[in-house]
């Protein structure tokens, strides 16, 4: 592929002034060495002042452009200031990066506030697509301010996520904006909440799913990005009762989000609304959290009981054959003709449910969840 060859601002000026100097010198040595007349030598010196002015003009004009530019971005900054919605969803941003935490920040906050903060930055984005203004031009100004929303996790998990393809331009300016920084080697404010590059190279974004309903089926309904904390919460105490931890690879927030996305998530809930606990089954997809892959079998009629956690206090209720239950149901309802699933060989109670449930081994000692021991199991529905 060829390239072209690009050169900065200030080697652009020095060719423009090379370019006239040498304009003016072939003027001279052309009337010096034809002996032209006082006439012809008018016509020439004309003829090249025509030709330096062209080469002035898309100066000009690129400088007009670059005013124009400088000129919108500093409106654009006013009118944030000046918009009382905008800085309500900015004081709140702040607060939190300030170390404040708890969904009662935001309870002043609505949702045609957050809706402005996102307009607002879409037409940041219309700026950047016409090629109106680079990147670098946005980021010193409004870097920050579009990270610290973006990056939130409240605003994540209760306003973006859910209805996710509606922000498809943020999340075009955010895939931009994020490689401008990490190549530029500066800091993402909200980092450890950040978009990860095959999320937005996927553009998971654009598979949402709305906000799940509330009701139950005996105890059981499907979650949302609105449960995310409560998920990874109940995981956390769950994995601090286990006294070998190798018998249970935690769930990553980035799994948790690609799969509210891509398959199904299930919670069992109390009926004073607590958590009990949760399922995740990957569905017939190409991944590499299909088991399908590790069971020899085409990945599109595989079903995959990927994560179970319970609560440590309700064990014995039966939660977890509930689960199973439900994957053994989808998985009919999706199509496929396996469900697979894997279990420590030390977790002995784990495995006597799924045996208890049909499942038989296929494998065992295969290595998954960097390097840990296995065991395969696999049903025909």
């Amino acid at each position: 592929m060829k390239s072209r060859v690009q050169f900065s601002p200030a080697g652009k000026r020095i060719i423009i002034v090379v370019a006239t100097v040498l304009t003016i010198v072939a003027c001279f040595l052309l009337v010096g060495v034809f002996h032209l007349g006082d006439e012809a030598a008018v016509g020439v010196f004309a003829l090249a002042a025509t030709l330096v002015g062209t080469i002035f003009i898309p100066v000009e004009i690129k400088n007009s452009q670059e005013v124009t530019c400088c000129q919108m971005l500093i409106d654009q900054n006013n009118y944030f200031h000046d918009n009382d919605h905008l800085m309500k969803v900015y004081r709140v941003l702040e607060r939190m990066q300030c170390g404040d935490t708890g969904s009662e920040l935001w309870k002043d906050v609505e949702e045609t506030d957050i809706a402005c903060y996102c307009t607002f930055f879409e037409n940041l984005y219309l700026l950047y697509s016409h090629k109106i203004a680079r990147i670098e031009d946005l980021d010193d100004l409004f870097g920050y301010r579009f990270f610290i929303f973006a990056n939130n996790p409240y605003v994540q998990e209760n306003h973006i996520l859910p209805t996710s393809s509606s922000y498809s331009e943020i999340f075009q300016l955010y895939e931009a904006w994020i490689a401008y920084r990490r190549k530029k080697g500066a800091h993402v404010p909200g980092d450890g909440y950040a978009f990860t590059e095959a999320y937005l190279h996927e553009r998971l974004y654009l598979h949402d799913v709305g906000f799940p309903s509330k009701e139950t089926r005996s105890g059981i309904r499907k979650l949302g990005f609105q449960d995310i904390p409560q998920v990874l919460s109940l995981q956390a105490r769950a994995c601090e009762e286990l006294q070998d931890k190798t018998v249970f690879y935690p769930l990553s927030r980035e799994e948790l989000i690609e799969s509210l996305h891509l398959d199904t998530v299930l919670g069992n809930f109390a009926p004073d609304g607590t958590l009990r606990g949760f399922a995740l089954f990957v569905s017939c997809r190409n991944s590499p959290r299909n088991l399908g892959f590790d069971a020899g079998l085409p990945w599109e009629r595989s079903y995959t009981f990927d994560v179970v956690v319970s609560d440590p206090s309700c064990r014995g209720l039966g939660i977890h054959k509930q689960f199973i239950d439900c994957a053994v149901e989808e998985a009919r309802r999706c199509g496929a003709t396996t469900v697979l699933a894997t279990v420590s060989p030390d977790n002995a109670a784990s495995m006597h449910n799924f045996e208890a449930k049909g499942f038989e081994v296929l494998k065992e000692n295969l290595e998954k969840y960097s390097a840990l021991r296995r065991t395969l199991l696999c049903r025909k529905v």
